[in-house]
C-alpha cells in the first residue's frame, strides 16, 4: 500500500463502523453507504457500506494490521504492507510511465503521477504495445560453465542479428553472427500480459545443440533482451547463461 487510498467494505446490521490500525486508537469510518450488491445477503438492506480515507504516507514502511469494528465488535481483520515514498505527502513531483501489454496483449497503458492521490493513475490506454517479433541487431553474451572442454568455460560474446517469429504459441529465433555461426531456437511460447515464458530446443551450425529456458524478457519499441538458461546435450556439455540483446529503428 502507498499513497492515499480508501479502506472500504460492508456490514449488514452495523450503525457505527470504526477502524483500528496497529492497535492504535479507533477512528470512525463513514457508514450507511448504498451498496446494491449486498441487498441479497443482507435481507434487502443496501445502506451497508462503509469507507475510510487513509494516507499510507504517515505510516512506516513494512507490515501493518487493520481491524474493523461494527458497533464495538471486531468483524474484520487484514494485514497490509506499506511502501514508503519518503514523505507523508509528496509534492512538486511529476512522472509518467507506460505499461506495455496491459490490459491486454498489444495495448499499452500510460500511468501519470497525481499529487492529490499520492499515486499513479491511468491517463490513457493505447493500441501500440511493442512486439517481440521482427528483426533485431545486437549481441549474444554468454557465461559458460561445466564444459567438457575446459577452454570453453568463461565469458564469450559476439555480435549477431536475430529474426524472431511468434506463431501459434511457438517462438522461433534465427541467430546469425558476424563470425558465420548460425543458431536456431524453437519451442513453446506463452504471454500473459507482461509475463512471457518460452523453452525449447537449440541447435547451431557448429554442432552445438541443447535445451533452453527463457528466464526473463525485456521488450520496448527499440530494444529487446532475452535471458536464456541453456544446457548443451551433445559432445559438449556446457551450462550457458546467455543474453540475446538487440535494437531496431522503425
Amino acid at each position: 500500500m502507498s499513497g492515499i487510498a480508501v479502506i472500504s467494505g460492508w456490514h449488514c446490521t452495523a450503525t457505527r463502523i470504526e477502524i483500528e490500525i496497529d492497535g492504535g486508537g479507533r477512528v470512525l469510518a463513514g457508514a450507511g453507504i448504498d451498496r446494491l450488491d449486498t441487498a441479497t445477503v443482507c435481507g434487502g438492506r443496501r445502506n451497508t457500506g462503509y469507507s475510510f480515507l487513509a494516507n499510507w504516507g504517515v505510516f512506516n514502511a513494512g507490515p501493518h494490521t487493520l481491524v474493523a469494528f461494527a458497533d464495538g465488535v471486531e468483524f474484520a481483520r487484514a494485514n497490509v504492507t506499506v511502501v514508503s515514498l519518503g514523505a507523508e505527502f509528496l509534492t512538486g513531483k511529476s512522472a509518467a510511465v507506460t505499461v506495455n501489454d496491459f490490459p491486454s496483449i498489444g495495448r499499452s497503458t500510460v500511468l501519470e503521477w497525481r499529487e492529490s492521490a499520492q499515486s499513479f493513475v491511468v491517463k490513457e490506454v493505447r493500441n501500440d504495445a511493442p512486439s517481440l517479433a521482427g528483426r533485431w541487431n545486437g549481441a549474444n553474451l554468454e557465461v559458460r560453465s561445466g564444459c567438457t572442454a575446459v577452454q570453453n568455460n568463461g565469458n564469450h560474446g559476439t555480435y549477431a542479428q536475430y529474426l524472431i517469429t511468434l506463431d501459434g504459441g511457438t517462438i522461433g529465433i534465427d541467430e546469425a553472427t558476424v563470425t558465420g555461426l548460425t543458431c536456431t531456437y524453437m519451442g513453446p511460447y506463452q504471454q500473459n500480459g507482461t509475463t512471457r515464458t518460452a523453452s525449447g530446443f537449440y541447435r547451431c551450425n557448429d554442432g552445438k545443440q541443447g535445451n533452453f529456458t527463457a528466464t526473463s524478457f525485456l521488450v520496448t519499441p527499440n530494444e529487446m533482451s532475452i535471458r536464456l538458461a541453456i544446457q548443451l546435450t551433445g559432445a559438449e556439455t556446457c551450462a550457458i547463461d546467455s543474453i540475446l540483446g538487440g535494437s531496431r529503428l522503425f
